[in-house]
């Protein structure tokens, strides 16, 4: 009775097992397709479960409430309410002895995160299923190493998560022919290709990216060259949308992202391809028709905001409408102006045809022909980045061609009607000649007049200037007179006494007078000395300056000529009155300058200043104060002799005059116009600077600035 019953155990538990033990699919080398890579994801065999627990990646566990799905069958339908979607695959294979002694690996090219099993072992992890979940990035990675056996079981587990949305149409939501290479098992040719692909990758990316970024140089050089043509700022912009979609096509082959970054750059990546075709359709309208539409601009926008829908959130009905509506938009103008379409403009067709033929074509192969797609698909990315640009280039070459041909033609022209004039202006020549002749000889006299006329008017300045300083020099020179004439009777008095103490016998008393006339003496002295100087000084201001340059004191100058100046107005106008401020910077020392000529220049500001302060006075309340300012100052590199006043400032309207010979805003016969004028030309003489600050009725600030260059 037990042996009954321990056989119907036996036969029970045989017929469990016959049920669940999972189908063996026999794997050859003649199963390998392109490279040597054999797509598992679409064979027969395969087992799903939804769910998470790690415990189904043991071989031997029981797969009754298993489902028979494999890869390429997965849908939306699978997520939950997040949009997770999480389970298992598994599959039994056996490799004959066809595989003997073959190095073998496993490769993914999805972005989906896998955990993948062998016999219960983890193999490897494509990105990370946990929480976070980080998405695995396929491109251009080398197969996993995997150690199989011929003629010996495998059970392969996947534990896999995606979270796809409507962000991106990838991987689940595009079709089972993508999910075909959710997992490959691949031989040593393929990691020959994946080599050899990486390498064609990078050439590709480094040469587009490069042409495109020489060429963006290019053109916006052109642009600087040529900143009027509006149609090279057109091609610029253009080139400028290229170089950024090379760089999107081509950046996640330079550089590791995430799939976050991936979703982004894919976006702004096709949308920026839909946006450079119809600029191109643009820069064809302004060579046909030397505008640009407000409707163009407005496809340009739509298109680029339809196409970041279309991608973000898989509504692409209003792309297809919104490029379809440019099409027949830009069809109709190509078709209004195909008389136009020659010669360059041919370059500009094309550049717009190669590109859109190629994105057609990229789209096609990825549609219907996925390996295709993969082995051209670096080539195509190419054609699309620089297809556009290089034709351009062509046609800015051409059109020069065109251009120079025209110009070429056009001198061609102008020779022939210059040959025809030459004759008649040989004709004329003689005639010319003798007016010239007559006209030159009237000229010449017209300048010699002027020429005296202006030394008069220079000398009358001149003279002007010296009438303004006598008054003032009389006034300094009687003062020491009167100092000569007062000691010259006290020391006359002083010698009277002096021969009284003599008779007298008082020696001691005759010493103390000849003290006091020794004193009196060397006082009369230097008051003479001041004279003789005052007079020299005079002298030197009215005859011709040679320009010699000589040590001088700038601010003993600019004090003496400030004094001056003063007298002479008081001797003039016994009414007038004004403040004199000085600031003398003492650090100055001795400056190299032909004191006569800078003597001159200083003597008319200060006069100019006197004047403005005098005018406001006459015309201002009483309590306007008149003041008159004179202050030296060095600096690193120069020195700034500077006057000021308080009167009515320059008018605007008037500023740039100012320096013009005889302009002039004193009245008839009181001003030459010519002080301003030789004082700028002294000053730049010196090698320096004459510069005025004014504000109206507040004030004027002239300042004359001598560089340390040019002082010893």
């Amino acid at each position: 009775m037990m042996r009954c019953i321990a056989l119907c155990c036996y036969l029970l538990c045989f017929m469990h097992n016959g049920f669940a033990q999972e189908e063996t699919i026999s794997l050859s080398v003649d199963d390998f397709q392109t490279h040597q890579r054999l797509l598992l994801a679409g064979k027969d065999g395969w087992l799903f479960k939804q769910g998470t627990s790690p415990g189904w990646s043991n071989p031997n566990i029981d797969t009754d409430d298993w489902q028979k799905l494999n890869p390429t069958e997965l849908s939306p339908e699978f997520e939950d309410e997040t949009g997770r979607n999480e389970g298992w695959f598994r599959i039994k294979i056996r490799l004959d002895k066809s595989f003997e002694g073959m190095s073998l690996g496993v490769d993914r090219e999805l972005w989906m995160a896998t955990d993948i099993y062998v016999n219960g072992t983890l193999i490897h992890s494509f990105g990370d299923i946990g929480n976070p979940y980080t998405a695995y990035n396929p491109i251009l990675k080398y197969p996993i190493p995997i150690e199989l056996e011929p003629e010996k079981d495998y059970v392969i587990a996947i534990h896999f998560v995606d979270y796809e949305s409507t962000f991106t149409q990838r991987e689940i939501r595009l079709k089972p022919e993508n999910l075909k290479r959710f997992i490959n098992l691949t031989g040593p040719q393929y990691n020959d290709w994946v080599t050899e692909n990486y390498k064609q990758t990078h050439i590709y990316g480094t040469l587009s990216i490069g042409i495109s970024f020489l060429l963006f140089l290019l053109f916006w050089l052109l642009v600087f060259l040529n900143r009027k043509q509006k149609i090279f700022y057109l091609i610029a912009s253009l080139s400028t949308i290229v170089l950024f979609v090379a760089i999107g096509l081509f950046y996640n082959t330079f550089f590791e992202i995430t799939y976050f970054v991936e979703k982004i750059r894919f976006v702004i990546t096709v949308t920026l391809q839909g946006v450079s075709v119809i600029f191109g359709l643009i820069v064809l309208e302004w060579v046909l028709t030397n505008k640009i539409s407000l409707f163009s601009k407005f496809l340009l926008l739509l298109v680029a905001v339809t196409s970041t829908v279309a991608h973000l959130f898989s509504i692409s009905l209003p792309f297809t409408l919104a490029f379809t509506t440019m099409l027949i938009y830009f069809g109709n103008i190509f078709f209004k102006n195909r008389k136009s379409i020659k010669g360059a403009n041919f370059a500009i067709v094309a550049s717009i045809i190669v590109p859109m033929a190629a994105n057609f074509i990229y789209i096609a192969l990825h549609k219907y022909s996925l390996d295709f797609f993969y082995e051209y698909e670096k080539l195509n990315y190419a054609i699309i980045v620089l297809s556009a640009p290089l034709f351009l280039m062509i046609f800015i070459a051409t059109r020069f061609k065109e251009v120079l041909s025209e110009v070429e033609a056009e001198a061609d022209k102008v020779l022939r009607i210059t040959e025809e004039k030459r004759e008649l202006l040989t004709n004329q020549n003689v005639l010319l000649e003798k007016q010239v002749e007559e006209r030159t000889s009237a000229l010449n006299q017209s300048l010699e007049n002027l020429k005296a006329t202006q030394s008069q008017l220079i000398q009358s300045e001149k003279m002007a200037s010296l009438g303004e300083l006598t008054a003032g020099i009389a006034h300094e020179i009687q003062n020491p007179l009167n100092f000569v004439n007062n000691f010259s009777e006290v020391s006359h008095e002083l010698l009277i006494e002096m021969k009284e103490e003599l008779n007298n016998g008082d020696l001691e008393e005759v010493r103390e007078i000849t003290n006091d006339i020794e004193q009196n003496l060397e006082k009369i002295n230097d008051h003479g000395k001041r004279a003789s100087d005052i007079v020299k000084g005079m002298l030197q201001h009215s005859r011709s300056s040679d320009g010699k340059k000589e040590p001088t004191d700038i601010n003993a100058l600019a004090d003496e000529y400030l004094r001056l100046a003063y007298h002479g107005m008081r001797a003039k106008d016994k009414s007038f009155n004004a403040t004199l401020e000085t600031d003398f910077d003492q650090s100055i020392g001795l400056v190299n300058i032909s004191p006569q000529d800078m003597g001159r220049v200083v003597l008319n500001l200060i006069t100019n200043a006197f004047y403005a302060v005098d005018e406001k006075k006459k015309s201002e309340a009483e309590h306007y104060e008149p003041t008159v300012s004179v202050s030296t100052k060095k600096e690193a590199n120069k020195i700034d002799i500077k006057v000021t006043d308080n009167g009515n400032g320059i008018p605007k309207k008037i500023l740039d005059k100012i320096f013009q010979p005889f302009f002039t805003t004193k009245p008839t016969g009181q001003g030459t116009g010519l002080g301003l004028s030789l004082s700028y030309d002294i000053v730049k003489a010196h090698g320096g600077e004459l510069k005025v600050e004014t504000k109206e009725s507040q004030g004027t600030t002239f300042i004359i600035i001598l560089p340390l260059s040019k002082i010893d």
